[in-house]
């Protein structure tokens, strides 16, 4: 059903045609939010991406897609990150041997922070191909439980970063929702500094959220020497802000090996992402977890933002 709010925002904030849409199909039921949202005459190609492992919870999402939209379905393997570049491989190949410089839309709200990021990079390095991009997210919230054990850690791919074994290592982690993940994360790097970023009380999504997100995080920080820790806030609406905030975290402590932990919402995810674009050197990590929450991992707002990219 669509939302006055968002389509409001979509026919202001968006261009009345949009050559590339990219959405994530999963458990949630926020991935409808285009299907529900956007005209069929809107959009000329969606790339509509799934994990294999909850095929069985996104089929009748697909099924919806088709039914609406020109819909090009990849299938991605959640252990196996280059599945997911392989999909935009072949997704704009295709797209680019008929289109000049497309305009392309990603709606983020329900990838992983994975194969978002993998999207982002892959975007940033064929931006000379395309037109303008922009990233869609609707709005929700997060419940008390996500996921649960971590099966790796691993760096994302496009993400490695330069690491030098003899410089100490600075791990900036964006503390979410999930301590378990973020504890799993520093346990396993044992970095020798530690930057932990939450939800600037100003810029959250909602003072619930917020709440939570400063819990979650107090709790964290309760394992650590405090002498060890920098804390800090960021933008939760932002990514463009993130992306200055950690800038500044990054040049802060010069002469280390910097890995960067995204484990906030999406759009600081992005943020995170064009911050180590802007510094190759460092690298971002990713936690795997063997399964979320997928019968309530989010409850769905009525509202969205939309951010036309600088890659």
């Amino acid at each position: 059903m669509k939302n006055s709010v968002i389509s409001r925002k979509i026919k202001t904030e968006l261009p009345p045609k949009i050559d590339c849409m990219l959405v994530c199909a999963s458990y949630e039921d926020r991935c409808l939010s285009v299907n529900e949202n956007f005209e069929g005459s809107h959009i000329a190609s969606i790339c509509l991406l799934y994990f294999s492992k909850y095929e069985h919870l996104s089929r009748a999402y697909i099924d919806k897609y088709k039914a609406k939209f020109n819909v090009q379905t990849y299938e991605m393997d959640i252990s196996r990150p280059t599945t997911t570049a392989d999909a935009l491989i072949d997704y704009f190949s295709a797209v680019l041997s008929t289109v000049n410089s497309p305009n392309v839309v990603v709606d983020i709200s329900t990838f992983t922070r994975e194969s978002l990021l993998i999207v982002l990079r892959y975007l940033q390095l064929n931006k000379d191909k395309l037109g303008d991009v922009y990233i869609f997210y609707r709005v929700a919230e997060a419940s008390a439980q996500l996921s649960e054990e971590v099966v790796q850690i691993r760096s994302v791919l496009g993400y490695m970063g330069d690491i030098i074994s003899e410089r100490p290592l600075h791990l900036i982690l964006l503390s979410g929702f999930e301590y378990e993940r973020a504890k799993e994360i520093i346990d396993n790097i044992e970095p020798d500094f530690i930057s932990v970023g939450y939800g600037d009380k100003d810029k959250s999504i909602s003072p619930s959220s917020y709440e939570r997100n400063k819990e979650f995080t107090d709790k964290l920080l309760g394992y650590y020497a405090p002498e060890l820790v920098n804390v800090f806030c960021h933008s939760l609406k932002d990514p463009n802000e993130v992306r200055v905030d950690l800038k500044k975290i990054i040049d802060g402590r010069k002469g280390c090996n910097v890995v960067l932990a995204p484990l906030n919402n999406k759009l600081s995810t992005v943020g995170a992402g064009l911050a180590a674009i802007d510094n190759p050197s460092v690298q971002v990590c990713y936690a795997e977890v063997g399964s979320y929450n997928e019968s309530a991992y989010s409850n769905c707002k009525d509202d969205c933002f939309i951010y036309k990219l600088e890659l």
